[in-house]
């Protein structure tokens, strides 16, 4: 959605009060299901605020429980030009005043290519300090017409380590755009994924983010715009593994480049064969720590590994390589994203196998 188009603060992360006030729709891409579940185990709990949150009490903020804080701290996406925003120096030294993590974002946006973006960002970094997180906001918001592409992203990222050194990369995105795109460079560039993924936006976590197999897993996790802390009524909560403020060192380098995977025809006759297995396991080593040959051949390795990717999808059995109904239900349940419309029971058959095999055909497969 977009607020009043010359301010400062329009984005995801920034949205947060006026949208509940107009009664818009969280964005597209945002789950439906309710929100019930506990957060990740081991996950530090973090806040992300722009000039919406002016005057956010930090400690407070410390005082919920929160542990980081991401500051806006402007854009590329109004045709005026690039922009940092009002509050972003007084909320980093506030973060930091209160003993909070502080990372710095920047929006998106057609008017500056990445290389510009990433110096403007870094000429205007305020008591930017090793270790602090450098995320890119990957969204369409006022001016701006697309998202950035795996080239753009990966771009921006490796002017940043030019410009400053080694550091804590994020990319913010949606789920469902994150889906959407393929993003085999930012991955092999080390680049963490903060998702956003509301479910039903109450407050709540609502439950693991629904990656579709496109990046191998999430570092930080938006779950709701509903949050309440340091005085501030509407403010997006998040999660973060440890890990997701680990520096990232040494040199971005290119995917590797193999011959392609041919397309699977299963696609067309519903017919599981092995190379419609051969390209679940290049999916599979990509994605789910799959580590055997890529043979189109099936066993408990390759379906252990399908097993830890049907996380996202509803499989909560064992992982124990022995596939059984409730594995095929959550295989089902990725291809009813992908023309299934069948029932969700377990049992496969040509419709289900059709399904997973046209997301098994995407390109980033090969």
């Amino acid at each position: 959605m977009i607020l009043h188009r010359r301010s400062t603060a329009t984005t995801v992360l920034g949205r947060l009060a006026l949208a509940v006030a107009v009664g818009l729709a969280a964005p597209v891409g945002v789950a439906s299901a309710p929100a019930t579940a506990a957060t990740p185990p081991g996950t530090l709990a973090g806040i992300d605020v722009s000039t919406w949150q002016a005057g956010i009490d930090f400690a407070d903020v410390r005082a919920d429980g929160h542990q980081f804080v991401i500051v806006k701290a402007g854009g590329s996406q109004l045709s005026e030009g690039p922009y940092t925003g009002s509050q972003y120096p007084t909320q980093v030294d506030g973060a930091r005043a209160a003993g909070l993590r502080v990372g710095h974002y920047w929006l998106a946006g057609d008017f500056q290519t990445p290389v510009q973006a990433a110096d403007y960002f870094a000429d205007h970094l305020h008591d930017y300090r090793p270790g602090d997180v450098i995320a890119l906001d990957n969204e369409v918001l006022d001016d701006s017409t697309r998202l950035w592409n795996d080239t753009e992203v990966t771009a921006f990222f490796q002017r940043v380590r030019d410009r400053i050194g080694n550091h804590v990369p994020w990319l913010y995105m949606g789920a469902a755009d994150l889906r959407s795109g393929t993003w085999p460079r930012a991955i092999a560039a080390g680049v963490k994924l903060w998702v956003a993924s509301w479910g039903a936006n109450d407050g709540s976590y609502p439950g693991l983010p629904n990656l579709g197999g496109a990046y191998p897993t999430w570092s930080a996790h938006q779950y709701t715009s509903s949050g309440s802390t340091g005085g501030i009524a509407r403010v997006d909560l998040n999660v973060a593994k440890p890990e997701a403020f680990e520096i990232v060192t040494g040199t971005p380098t290119d995917p590797p480049v193999d011959d392609p995977l041919p397309k699977t025809t299963t696609e067309q006759d519903g017919a599981p064969g092995p190379v419609m297995w051969m390209r679940a396991q290049n999916w599979l080593g990509l994605t789910s720590g799959y580590t055997g040959p890529i043979d189109g051949v099936p066993g408990p390795n390759t379906y252990a590994a399908l097993q830890r990717a049907m996380r996202g999808y509803g499989y909560t059995g064992p992982i124990d390589g022995v596939p059984g109904v409730n594995t095929w239900k959550a295989v089902q349940r990725l291809a009813s994203g992908w023309g299934y419309t069948g029932p969700v029971d377990g049992v496969m058959g040509p419709n289900s196998w059709r399904g997973f095999a046209r997301f098994l055909n995407q390109d980033q497969w090969d």
